[in-house]
């Protein structure tokens, strides 16, 4: 694997996102799902909860026809 690493002013905000987007755009959509649900188990890790526990609800009504 090839390592690059490159500088950037606190300013140069366009920069960083064009790089972003060349760099994610260079990637598989397999390698970008994963790395999504990678950054979502960190998100819910560091909020203490658990993904697998967070579910939508599912409210049902009965009523007479």
């Amino acid at each position: 694997m090839k390592k690059i690493v490159k500088k950037y002013k606190l300013t140069d905000t366009e920069g960083q996102e064009e790089d972003a987007i060349r760099y994610w755009a260079s990637k598989s959509i397999k390698k970008r799902i994963d790395a999504m649900e990678q950054i979502i188990e960190n998100y819910y890790a560091l909020k203490g909860l658990h993904i697998h526990e967070q579910r939508l609800q599912r409210i049902f009504k009965i009523t007479k026809l």
